[in-house]
Protein backbone atom coordinates (compact mmCIF):
# COMPACT_ATOMS: atom_id res chain seq x y z
CA UNK A 1 0.00 0.00 0.00
CA UNK A 2 3.38 2.27 0.87
CA UNK A 3 3.83 1.59 -2.66
CA UNK A 4 1.03 2.42 -4.50
CA UNK A 5 0.97 -1.40 -5.93
CA UNK A 6 -2.12 -2.50 -4.00
CA UNK A 7 -5.18 -2.46 -5.52
CA UNK A 8 -7.93 -3.36 -3.95
CA UNK A 9 -10.22 -6.29 -5.09
CA UNK A 10 -13.27 -5.94 -2.58
CA UNK A 11 -15.35 -3.70 -4.63
CA UNK A 12 -15.11 -5.50 -8.13
CA UNK A 13 -16.09 -8.73 -5.95
CA UNK A 14 -19.14 -7.09 -4.71
CA UNK A 15 -20.20 -5.24 -8.19
CA UNK A 16 -22.04 -7.86 -10.99
CA UNK A 17 -22.12 -7.38 -13.98
CA UNK A 18 -25.87 -6.92 -14.17
CA UNK A 19 -25.10 -3.65 -10.92
CA UNK A 20 -22.79 -2.23 -13.08
CA UNK A 21 -24.70 -2.65 -16.87
CA UNK A 22 -27.66 -0.23 -14.57
CA UNK A 23 -25.19 2.26 -14.11
CA UNK A 24 -23.83 1.94 -17.18
CA UNK A 25 -27.18 2.38 -18.78
CA UNK A 26 -28.48 5.41 -16.56
CA UNK A 27 -25.20 7.40 -16.81
CA UNK A 28 -23.35 6.47 -20.07
CA UNK A 29 -25.58 5.33 -22.50
CA UNK A 30 -28.29 8.61 -22.82
CA UNK A 31 -24.85 10.33 -24.58
CA UNK A 32 -24.63 7.80 -26.99
CA UNK A 33 -26.35 8.00 -30.74
CA UNK A 34 -27.08 4.67 -31.38
CA UNK A 35 -28.79 3.94 -27.80
CA UNK A 36 -31.15 1.13 -29.33
CA UNK A 37 -28.14 -0.90 -30.75
CA UNK A 38 -26.52 -0.40 -27.37
CA UNK A 39 -29.21 -1.32 -25.22
CA UNK A 40 -30.00 -4.30 -27.04
CA UNK A 41 -26.28 -5.41 -26.96
CA UNK A 42 -26.33 -4.90 -23.26
CA UNK A 43 -29.10 -7.23 -22.14
CA UNK A 44 -27.44 -9.80 -24.08
CA UNK A 45 -24.25 -9.09 -21.59
CA UNK A 46 -26.27 -8.95 -19.03
CA UNK A 47 -28.09 -12.35 -19.51
CA UNK A 48 -25.04 -14.11 -19.96
CA UNK A 49 -22.78 -12.86 -17.01
CA UNK A 50 -25.25 -10.90 -15.47
CA UNK A 51 -24.90 -12.64 -12.02
CA UNK A 52 -20.99 -12.79 -12.14
CA UNK A 53 -19.12 -10.12 -10.17
CA UNK A 54 -16.57 -7.98 -12.45
CA UNK A 55 -13.64 -10.58 -11.09
CA UNK A 56 -14.98 -13.53 -12.03
CA UNK A 57 -15.81 -13.22 -15.34
CA UNK A 58 -12.24 -14.75 -17.03
CA UNK A 59 -11.14 -14.23 -20.89
CA UNK A 60 -11.98 -18.26 -21.26
CA UNK A 61 -15.89 -17.39 -20.76
CA UNK A 62 -15.69 -13.83 -22.65
CA UNK A 63 -13.58 -16.39 -25.49
CA UNK A 64 -16.55 -19.22 -25.09
CA UNK A 65 -19.63 -16.76 -25.32
CA UNK A 66 -18.02 -15.51 -28.66
CA UNK A 67 -18.09 -19.23 -30.30
CA UNK A 68 -21.41 -19.48 -28.37
CA UNK A 69 -22.34 -16.25 -31.17
CA UNK A 70 -20.49 -16.82 -33.95
CA UNK A 71 -22.94 -20.27 -34.38
CA UNK A 72 -26.07 -17.78 -35.30
CA UNK A 73 -24.24 -14.09 -35.83
CA UNK A 74 -21.85 -12.79 -38.24
CA UNK A 75 -18.65 -11.53 -37.11
CA UNK A 76 -19.34 -8.30 -37.38
CA UNK A 77 -22.05 -8.99 -35.15
CA UNK A 78 -20.33 -10.63 -32.41
CA UNK A 79 -17.85 -7.63 -32.31
CA UNK A 80 -20.69 -5.86 -31.55
CA UNK A 81 -21.63 -7.63 -28.64
CA UNK A 82 -17.86 -8.15 -27.09
CA UNK A 83 -17.46 -4.57 -27.94
CA UNK A 84 -20.14 -3.63 -25.22
CA UNK A 85 -18.96 -6.18 -22.60
CA UNK A 86 -15.62 -4.34 -23.21
CA UNK A 87 -17.30 -0.79 -22.64
CA UNK A 88 -18.75 -1.98 -19.46
CA UNK A 89 -15.54 -2.82 -17.88
CA UNK A 90 -13.38 0.37 -19.77
CA UNK A 91 -16.68 2.25 -17.81
CA UNK A 92 -16.29 0.66 -14.52
CA UNK A 93 -12.63 1.31 -14.04
CA UNK A 94 -12.49 4.80 -16.16
CA UNK A 95 -15.74 6.51 -14.87
CA UNK A 96 -16.87 4.59 -12.13
CA UNK A 97 -13.54 4.21 -10.04
CA UNK A 98 -13.77 0.50 -9.76
CA UNK A 99 -10.37 -0.88 -9.71
CA UNK A 100 -9.82 -4.22 -11.54
CA UNK A 101 -7.34 -6.31 -9.96
CA UNK A 102 -7.61 -8.57 -12.35
CA UNK A 103 -7.99 -6.49 -15.62
CA UNK A 104 -10.23 -6.84 -18.38
CA UNK A 105 -11.18 -10.06 -19.15
CA UNK A 106 -12.20 -8.93 -23.25
CA UNK A 107 -8.60 -7.57 -23.83
CA UNK A 108 -6.98 -10.65 -24.08
CA UNK A 109 -9.93 -12.19 -26.14
CA UNK A 110 -9.02 -13.06 -30.01
CA UNK A 111 -11.96 -10.90 -31.92
CA UNK A 112 -13.51 -12.80 -34.78
CA UNK A 113 -12.24 -12.16 -38.53
CA UNK A 114 -14.09 -9.49 -40.43
CA UNK A 115 -14.51 -10.43 -44.01
CA UNK A 116 -17.88 -8.85 -45.00
CA UNK A 117 -16.92 -6.18 -47.82
CA UNK A 118 -19.61 -6.72 -50.22
CA UNK A 119 -20.04 -6.00 -54.01
CA UNK A 120 -23.13 -6.09 -54.93
CA UNK A 121 -24.68 -3.75 -57.47
CA UNK A 122 -28.12 -3.42 -59.48
CA UNK A 123 -27.59 -5.44 -62.67
CA UNK A 124 -29.18 -5.28 -65.76
CA UNK A 125 -32.83 -4.73 -65.45
CA UNK A 126 -32.94 -5.26 -61.77
CA UNK A 127 -33.29 -1.55 -60.57
CA UNK A 128 -36.55 -1.35 -63.11
CA UNK A 129 -38.20 -4.25 -61.40
CA UNK A 130 -36.78 -3.09 -58.13
CA UNK A 131 -38.94 0.32 -58.91
CA UNK A 132 -41.86 -1.44 -59.84
CA UNK A 133 -42.12 -3.03 -56.98
CA UNK A 134 -41.13 -0.33 -54.78
CA UNK A 135 -44.51 0.87 -56.65
CA UNK A 136 -46.70 -1.43 -55.42
CA UNK A 137 -45.50 -1.29 -51.57
CA UNK A 138 -47.93 -0.11 -48.93
CA UNK A 139 -44.92 0.97 -47.38
CA UNK A 140 -44.80 4.67 -46.54
CA UNK A 141 -42.41 6.72 -48.52
CA UNK A 142 -40.65 3.29 -48.99
CA UNK A 143 -40.07 4.70 -52.73
CA UNK A 144 -38.75 7.95 -52.11
CA UNK A 145 -35.95 6.79 -49.51
CA UNK A 146 -34.90 4.14 -52.09
CA UNK A 147 -34.64 6.84 -55.21
CA UNK A 148 -32.90 9.53 -52.59
CA UNK A 149 -30.88 6.62 -51.75
CA UNK A 150 -29.70 6.22 -54.88
CA UNK A 151 -29.26 9.74 -56.04
CA UNK A 152 -27.39 10.90 -53.04
CA UNK A 153 -25.55 7.23 -51.09
CA UNK A 154 -27.09 8.83 -47.70
CA UNK A 155 -27.19 6.09 -45.18
CA UNK A 156 -30.32 4.94 -44.38
CA UNK A 157 -30.08 6.51 -40.71
CA UNK A 158 -28.92 9.90 -42.31
CA UNK A 159 -32.24 10.22 -45.14
CA UNK A 160 -34.25 9.03 -41.63
CA UNK A 161 -32.96 11.79 -39.33
CA UNK A 162 -33.20 14.50 -42.16
CA UNK A 163 -35.13 17.34 -41.31
CA UNK A 164 -37.02 19.48 -43.36
CA UNK A 165 -35.30 22.65 -41.45
CA UNK A 166 -31.69 21.28 -43.49
CA UNK A 167 -33.25 20.77 -46.79
CA UNK A 168 -32.49 24.09 -49.18
CA UNK A 169 -33.76 23.39 -52.54
CA UNK A 170 -32.95 26.77 -53.76
CA UNK A 171 -29.16 25.56 -53.23
CA UNK A 172 -29.56 22.02 -54.20
CA UNK A 173 -28.21 20.97 -50.78
CA UNK A 174 -29.01 19.50 -47.66
CA UNK A 175 -27.03 19.66 -44.47
CA UNK A 176 -26.76 16.42 -42.36
CA UNK A 177 -25.98 18.06 -38.63
CA UNK A 178 -24.66 14.62 -37.22
CA UNK A 179 -23.63 11.55 -38.59
CA UNK A 180 -22.47 7.99 -38.08
CA UNK A 181 -18.52 9.15 -37.94
CA UNK A 182 -19.47 11.88 -35.53
CA UNK A 183 -19.06 15.00 -37.90
CA UNK A 184 -21.48 17.07 -39.95
CA UNK A 185 -21.65 17.52 -43.82
CA UNK A 186 -23.50 18.83 -46.55
CA UNK A 187 -24.91 16.88 -49.51
CA UNK A 188 -25.23 17.83 -52.80
CA UNK A 189 -28.42 17.05 -54.66
CA UNK A 190 -28.81 16.13 -58.41
CA UNK A 191 -31.75 17.51 -60.39
CA UNK A 192 -33.52 13.86 -59.69
CA UNK A 193 -33.10 13.76 -55.89
CA UNK A 194 -34.68 17.74 -55.80
CA UNK A 195 -37.53 16.59 -57.80
CA UNK A 196 -38.16 13.56 -55.40
CA UNK A 197 -37.99 15.96 -52.12
CA UNK A 198 -40.46 18.47 -53.81
CA UNK A 199 -42.98 15.65 -54.23
CA UNK A 200 -42.58 14.66 -50.28
CA UNK A 201 -46.11 16.46 -48.31
CA UNK A 202 -44.59 17.96 -45.48
CA UNK A 203 -45.06 16.67 -41.88
CA UNK A 204 -45.96 18.49 -38.14
CA UNK A 205 -42.97 16.78 -37.05
CA UNK A 206 -40.42 18.33 -39.16
CA UNK A 207 -38.91 15.34 -40.48
CA UNK A 208 -38.60 14.55 -44.39
CA UNK A 209 -39.56 10.85 -43.41
CA UNK A 210 -42.24 10.19 -41.02
CA UNK A 211 -41.27 6.54 -40.75
CA UNK A 212 -39.30 3.98 -39.05
CA UNK A 213 -35.81 2.42 -39.90
CA UNK A 214 -37.70 -0.87 -39.20
CA UNK A 215 -40.57 0.01 -41.53
CA UNK A 216 -37.98 0.67 -43.87
CA UNK A 217 -35.75 -2.08 -43.62
CA UNK A 218 -38.86 -4.62 -43.92
CA UNK A 219 -40.90 -2.96 -46.42
CA UNK A 220 -37.48 -2.89 -48.87
CA UNK A 221 -36.69 -6.66 -48.32
CA UNK A 222 -39.83 -7.14 -49.27
CA UNK A 223 -39.65 -5.04 -52.44
CA UNK A 224 -36.39 -7.06 -53.39
CA UNK A 225 -38.19 -10.47 -52.78
CA UNK A 226 -40.85 -9.48 -55.24
CA UNK A 227 -38.78 -8.35 -57.79
CA UNK A 228 -36.77 -11.46 -57.79
CA UNK A 229 -33.57 -9.61 -56.90
CA UNK A 230 -31.61 -12.12 -54.87
CA UNK A 231 -28.66 -11.36 -51.90
CA UNK A 232 -29.58 -6.87 -52.23
CA UNK A 233 -29.76 -4.91 -49.34
CA UNK A 234 -30.33 -1.51 -48.57
CA UNK A 235 -27.24 -0.97 -47.53
CA UNK A 236 -25.97 -2.05 -51.19
CA UNK A 237 -27.93 1.03 -52.34
CA UNK A 238 -25.00 2.53 -51.15
CA UNK A 239 -22.61 1.12 -52.78
CA UNK A 240 -24.28 1.43 -55.83
CA UNK A 241 -24.73 5.22 -55.43
CA UNK A 242 -21.04 5.49 -54.78
CA UNK A 243 -20.32 3.62 -57.68
CA UNK A 244 -22.68 6.22 -60.22
CA UNK A 245 -21.35 9.09 -58.60
CA UNK A 246 -17.55 8.21 -58.96
CA UNK A 247 -18.65 8.16 -62.63
CA UNK A 248 -19.19 12.22 -62.33
CA UNK A 249 -16.40 13.02 -59.55
CA UNK A 250 -13.26 12.90 -58.82
CA UNK A 251 -12.30 10.73 -55.53
CA UNK A 252 -11.66 13.72 -53.38
CA UNK A 253 -14.94 15.25 -54.23
CA UNK A 254 -16.43 11.91 -53.67
CA UNK A 255 -15.55 11.08 -50.09
CA UNK A 256 -16.96 14.68 -49.03
CA UNK A 257 -20.70 13.74 -50.73
CA UNK A 258 -20.77 9.88 -49.08
CA UNK A 259 -18.73 10.77 -45.70
CA UNK A 260 -16.15 8.47 -45.72
CA UNK A 261 -12.94 9.86 -43.98
CA UNK A 262 -9.80 8.16 -46.17
CA UNK A 263 -9.70 6.65 -49.37
CA UNK A 264 -9.17 3.29 -48.08
CA UNK A 265 -12.83 2.93 -46.51
CA UNK A 266 -14.38 5.06 -49.71
CA UNK A 267 -12.70 2.72 -52.08
CA UNK A 268 -14.92 -0.19 -50.15
CA UNK A 269 -18.38 1.61 -51.48
CA UNK A 270 -16.65 1.90 -54.92
CA UNK A 271 -17.22 -1.08 -57.54
CA UNK A 272 -16.83 -0.03 -61.02
CA UNK A 273 -17.93 -2.44 -63.39
CA UNK A 274 -15.18 -3.98 -65.49
CA UNK A 275 -17.01 -3.43 -68.69
CA UNK A 276 -17.52 0.25 -68.07
CA UNK A 277 -13.71 0.81 -67.09
CA UNK A 278 -13.30 -1.06 -70.47
CA UNK A 279 -14.87 1.50 -72.39
CA UNK A 280 -13.04 4.11 -71.37
CA UNK A 281 -10.17 3.02 -72.37
CA UNK A 282 -11.22 3.29 -75.67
Amino acid sequence: MDTGSFIPRDEAARTTIKDLAKRYREELTPKMRGQRQEESRLKAAEEKFGDYNLSAVTPAMVAKWRDELGKKLSPQTVQHYLAVLNRLYKAAARDFGIPLPLGNPVATVRMPTIANARERRLEDGEEKKLMAALDASRGKHLKSVVLLALETAMRRGELLALRWEYVDLKRRVLHLPETKNGTSRDVPLSTKAVAVLEGLPRHITGRVFDTSETAITEGFQRAAKRACIPDFRFHDLRHEATSRLAEKLQMHELGKVTGHKSPRMLMRYYHPRAEDLAKKLG
